[in-house]
């Protein structure tokens, strides 16, 4: 009977390796991957992750907060899909150099008849910038619990951003004025992980023949016996 191998490995570190990121060498890197129900921070050096914190803020409750939003400041209900389509095309992280604005439909909550509402880029803006303090907030605790030595690797690599959240415009932009670090969009942020996890199978591959997984595969078949 052949004994199979299961290797398991954080999401967050996927991303990092399908954002383009050698993650065995021993150099710091600090990944921010934001998903769609939770943003990922981690600090990854020598193939492991050193530092890393989860917090629940990330494109889901980006579209959550808007539909809010409009509610409260409009007496309109509105749909996660329309809200999408805000974030999508008014919403950033920095000024535009001139707002924009944008026309949706909805629900008059007190009539319940179909009502528009003009919505502009500077409220839009206000809204997500409220949840990315949240985001923002957790990047500096992983910093705070970074070991020393690799400080000066996170000032030369910087921030890497991964997943659909890190599409929002003007988000490198953001991140750098806050951290003064410099900071990179991933070529493909939606794939990252589907990538990276293609890429690390390669490297499990390689290290199942050189041997580097022995000891838990003698571990398993100890198991069975």
């Amino acid at each position: 009977m052949g004994a199979s191998l299961v290797v398991v490995e954080e999401e967050v570190k996927m991303s990092a390796v399908g954002a383009g990121i050698n993650v065995d060498l021993p150099q710091g890197h600090l990944v921010v991957d934001i998903g769609g129900g939770t943003t990922d921070i981690a600090i990854i050096s020598a193939g492991e992750i050193v530092v890393s914190r989860s917090v629940k803020v990330a494109g889901k409750f980006f579209n959550e907060e808007i539909v809010k939003y409009v509610r409260s400041e409009y007496n309109v209900s509105i749909g996660i899909v329309t809200a999408e389509k805000v974030k999508k095309n008014v919403g950033s992280l920095v000024k535009y150099p001139n707002e924009r604005s944008i026309q949706i439909y909805g629900r008059d909550i007190v009539s319940g008849l179909p009502k528009e509402a003009k919505i502009s880029s500077e409220e839009i803006r206000n809204v997500l910038l409220s949840a990315f303090s949240r985001i923002t907030d957790v990047v500096i605790e992983v910093m705070e619990n970074t070991p020393p030595e690799l400080a000066g690797d996170i000032m030369k690599n910087g921030i890497m951003l991964c997943g659909g959240g890190s599409l929002i415009r003007n988000i490198d932009k953001y991140f750098f004025d806050i951290f003064q670090l410099p900071t990179k969009i991933a070529a493909e942020p939606l794939g990252c992980v589907i990538e990276g996890t293609k890429l690390f199978e390669k490297v499990v591959l390689r290290r199942v023949e050189e041997g580097q997984y022995a000891d838990q595969q003698k571990t398993y078949l100890e198991g069975l016996k």
